[in-house]
């Protein structure tokens, strides 16, 4: 028994932030023109789902209905990958906002976010969501937001056929209970101690598949039998072949987990290609594989 490999396409990574974002605008790693060829590269490689972030900047760059032109081409990302049997989970928030949101008092305003959130899951939902086979709406879930934004957004996708996913920082596995009963799973954001300019030691490596192993434990514990996720992990170490170690750590570490019992169903590595935020990833810049693709894909003897 093990879990899927699933990789993040996020918006600074792939697109870059539009010039409508709050944190915008970006460069991005060519995936706006390549998304055809990386998807196959992608599926080709052994992948068997993607955490796509919609782009909440450019699908609706000002209040009201989203822009025609950008919901087609999300919508043809989804339809290509599922045409090649990639499993697509969709991400409405990873950091940034439209710039009319932020203008308004941004995600941290109470009054802001449950104003304008509902509006944007539920134009979505209608749009992508019988496309979708899961939603991990927030990146993380950051413990200062408002509550109401994760009620409105089960209230909004509960009962559709992809599930939906409360998703935490490994730092806030103490909030994991404030969203039992009003998710289908838990997931987990994991990243890794190791600087990105620092050769580890092979003790240091131990340690971290000791630390991620611990995290994933405290987690189910937390998660009280409800299904994990991990929603991300990111090494994010300069160098490539210590990137590939640490993924190599994190697979042995999930492995064991799920060996005690633990039920992790799909992990998601971020990030799926370099880019100008994330310098190495599964692929490189040019696209092609690292060592941690060799690190995270099975062989064709698993």
């Amino acid at each position: 028994m093990t879990f899927d490999r699933g990789v993040t396409l996020t918006t600074a990574t792939t697109l870059g932030h539009a010039d409508t974002s709050n944190l915008g605008p970006s460069a991005g790693n060519g995936f706006y023109k390549r998304w055809p060829d990386d998807l196959a590269l992608l599926q080709d490689l052994g992948v068997t789902d993607v955490r796509l972030t919609l782009d909440w900047a450019r699908l609706q760059p000002k209040p009201g209905d989203l822009d025609g032109d950008w919901f087609e081409r999300f919508g043809n990302i989804i339809s290509a990958a599922r045409a090649i049997e990639l499993r697509v989970w969709a991400t409405l928030f990873d950091g940034a906002v439209p710039r009319w949101v932020d203008n308004e008092g941004g995600v941290g305003d109470d009054a802001t976010i449950t104003k304008w959130w509902p509006r944007w899951v539920e134009r979505v939902a209608d749009g992508f969501g019988d496309e979708l086979d899961g939603w991990i709406p927030f990146a993380a879930i950051e413990p200062a937001m408002p509550a109401q934004p994760w009620v409105d957004t089960w209230a909004i996708l509960d009962g559709g056929a992809a599930p939906v996913v409360a998703s935490v920082s490994v730092d806030h596995v103490d909030t994991i209970s404030r969203y039992l009963g009003s998710t289908d799973r838990i997931g987990l954001t994991l990243s890794t101690d190791i600087a990105k300019d620092h050769e580890p030691s092979d003790e240091e490596l131990a340690a971290v598949c000791d630390q991620l192993g611990v995290a994933l434990r405290e987690a189910a514990e937390q998660a009280a039998g409800t299904p994990l996720v991990v929603s991300e992990f990111s090494p994010h170490h300069d160098d490539a072949e210590i990137n590939g170690r640490l993924v190599e750590r994190f697979v042995g570490a999930v492995d064991a987990a799920i060996a005690d019992g633990v039920d992790v169903g799909v992990c998601f590595l971020d990030p799926a290609i370099a880019g100008p935020d994330s310098p190495v990833g599964l692929l490189d810049k040019d696209r092609l594989p690292q060592p941690a693709a060799a690190a995270y894909l099975p062989t064709t003897d698993d």
